[in-house]
């Protein structure tokens, strides 16, 4: 991600836990247990009458995380704990309105991202 100088990870996942899309710069995270957490602790933070979970934040790293209704995916992005919030949330915002614009009718259909699709998403950032 040559742009995203304060972002150290991407995740784009469907609501059901599947991602879709993972570009990291060092860590290795297993894809399919990252998206069923993340899934789990905004369906807790619903039934219990809360918002949808859009920043958590550890001693190591911050997610920030913003949601898309149509087609409805999850955009997280790890970054620096002390990384500014809104530099951040303004990057994320910037990367799911790009990917939106050129691959929204795409993600209805297969939800995949193959290694060519993911070169040109890659190209935009």
């Amino acid at each position: 991600m040559a742009s995203s100088v304060q972002i150290d990870e991407l995740w784009i996942i469907k609501p059901d836990g599947t991602t879709i899309l993972n570009e990291r710069k060092d860590l290795t995270i297993d894809q399919q247990l990252f998206g069923g957490l993340l899934v789990a602790i905004n369906s807790f933070l619903l039934d219990i009458g809360l918002d949808q979970c859009q920043t958590i934040i550890t001693t190591n790293a911050k997610l920030t995380i913003i949601y898309s209704k149509n087609p409805s995916l999850i955009f997280i992005a790890r970054s620096s704990p002390n990384s500014s919030e809104e530099v951040i949330y303004e990057k994320l915002n910037s990367i799911k309105l790009r990917f939106l614009s050129n691959f929204k009718d795409w993600a209805y259909d297969q939800f995949v991202v193959d290694k060519e699709t993911k070169s040109i998403f890659k190209s935009l950032l």
